[in-house]
Formats: structure tokens, sequence, C-alpha cells
């Protein structure tokens, strides 16, 4: 089991403080967590074990772990920052540190449901004729078919896109879409969906670059966030949020794995996230 430092007195420190016994074990856990996480990422504090070689470098690297590789909702990660800094607090109070590592380190902003474009799926017609980049509505579409956007960039993808049903305004824009593609297709002899318009590219398919410069200024042009996380998010949270599935939702939740669903869950309750607020 990983050492915690100056366990004995910070536990002594805590029994002051009349917390139950399930505040304990969250305590308990969340130093366990970041010193396992430390130990094996700070060089300095794998060998010394040294608490005065933990910095606030440590504590954002570890907060950006739990955000990006775990996935763990705002509230847990803001509830794991305030144990951490009690107990950094802890042991400056106690002079067995010079510094609070914690005390730079920003609460993650707990999302709200306006910050979804949900409008973008629940009008989807609207938006794939509207003044868009053709790449931002087609990645809008292959999200609404229950799809993410890492899948959507694949190469090959475009064989599993044309086996799907499409009713008349997804047929409608795909059209316009064919026309558009086209040359793009004829030039680089390639069937793949996202195709570089920059004829003196090095790969026919479209750098991850020029797809976030398309979505950016349409961001700024329909002020919602039409990131591909939040564009993906935001399909999911909506199928979660719907008794009766389609099954282009029932899609994109089959294929979610059982820690990104009680993220996906945790997130809808954070937000109070609810369709029929919209």
């Amino acid at each position: 089991m990983v050492k915690i430092p100056y366990l004995t007195g910070f536990e002594a420190y805590l029994k002051t403080r009349k917390i139950s016994d399930k505040a304990h074990t969250e305590y308990m856990n969340s130093l366990t967590d970041f010193f396992n996480y430390t130990i094996q990422h700070n060089p300095d504090y794998k060998i010394t074990e040294d608490i005065k070689d933990v910095h606030e470098m440590d504590v954002r690297l570890f907060k950006n772990f739990m955000l990006e590789e775990l996935q763990l909702s705002a509230s847990t990660i803001n509830k794991v920052i305030s144990n951490l800094n009690v107990y950094f607090k802890y042991l400056f109070s106690a002079k067995k540190t010079p510094e609070i590592p914690t005390l730079n380190i920003n609460s993650v902003t707990v999302p709200k449901q306006s910050d979804f474009p949900v409008e973008v799926f629940l009008k989807l017609p609207y938006y794939l004729q509207a003044d868009l980049s053709v790449y931002t509505r087609l990645l809008i579409l292959i999200v609404a078919k229950g799809f993410n956007y890492k899948e959507a960039m694949q190469a090959g993808f475009y064989q599993k896109f044309n086996q799907l049903d499409f009713d008349e305004d997804e047929t409608k824009f795909l059209n316009l879409y064919r026309n558009y593609i086209e040359p793009y297709k004829t030039y680089w002899d390639n069937d793949n969906l996202f195709l570089s318009r920059n004829r003196g590219a090095n790969s026919p398919l479209l750098t991850v670059p020029a797809i976030h410069r398309d979505l950016k200024r349409d961001s700024e042009a329909t002020k919602l966030d039409l990131s591909p996380k939040k564009l993906y998010t935001t399909f999911i949270l909506l199928a979660l949020s719907t008794k009766e599935l389609s099954a282009d939702q029932q899609r994109a939740l089959d294929a979610l794995d059982t820690p990104s669903l009680m993220y996906y869950r945790r997130l809808k309750r954070e937000t109070n996230f609810d369709i029929y607020k919209v």
C-alpha cells in the first residue's frame, strides 16, 4: 500500500473535526489515489517519498488525469481536490511542508444544461441546411446517427456510414455533401468522408486542426459549442433522457462501455439534464 506522509498526525487532526466515517473514508481514498499517481509520475518523490518533493504541478497533473483519463464528474474531482487541500493545509500549519500545493488549483466548473448544443439535435433538419461548413454539418449528422468524432475521422468509416438508413432531410443534405466532396474524391481517388481541401497536403484525409477550424468558426456563428466532444456528449445525454430510444440513440448507448455509461449518467444528474426543459 502506498505511503501517505504524516498520516497518523492527519488522522488525529481529522478526529478533532468530528467528521463521519464516510467522510474519513473519502479522505483516505483521495490521499491514496493521489499518492499512488504521484509516486509513478514524480521521479523525485518516487526516490525520497518526502512531502517536500510534492508540488503544485503534481496536483495539476492528477486533476487532469481525473478529468481526461478517468473521466470523473466535476463534483467528484472537486471533492478530491478539497480533501487534498485540507490535508496540505494541515501539513503546512504543522510545518511539515513549505508550501500548499493545492492553493492555486481551481475547482472544475460543473456544466449546466445550457452549455450543451441541444437544439442542434432537436432541430436537426434546420442545422443540416444551415449556412455552416459542409464538414460541420456532416459531423453533426454522423453524431446524430450514434457515432463519435474519432470513429467519424477514421479511414474506412464511410463503408459503415453508407450502409445506414437516412430520412428525407438527411438524404437532402447528403446529396449536397456529395456534390461538394466529388472534386476532392476525384483528385485524391479516395472514398473517405472527410477529405483534405488542400491539394498540396501529404495525406488525402482531412487533418484534425482543419475540422476544428471549421467547428470553431461555426460555433462563433451559431453561439453554440460545436466541439466534437460537446456534440457527442449532448447526443448521449439526450439519449439518456429519452424514454423510447431511436435506433440511432440505441446504437450510441450500446457502443459505450460500463465506465463511460456511468460517467454520462453522473453528468446527467449533475447538470439536471432534462429534455423537457429545452
